[in-house]
């Protein structure tokens, strides 16, 4: 899927973990079923995202990773 700027949407969404987690069975789902084979690229992008996220919150929180962590 080519995309022009001018007609590009784009979606910056925060939330807490057990709610991105959530997102991500759902679009999951929703990639499964087929249903919507347009959105299949989007569907991937966000599961991406979302796996990114929490991979980086998870890290921040046991203290492995993340902006601003110290190298010792």
């Amino acid at each position: 899927m080519s995309r022009d700027d001018k007609d590009t949407v784009y979606c910056n969404v925060q939330m807490p973990m057990a709610q991105g987690r959530e997102l991500l069975l759902l679009v999951a789902e929703l990639r499964a079923s087929g249903i919507h084979p347009g959105l299949a690229s989007v569907f991937d992008e966000i599961q991406h995202e979302l796996n990114s996220s929490i991979e980086f919150v998870n890290e921040q929180l046991a203290g492995t990773g993340g902006y601003g962590q110290r190298s010792h």
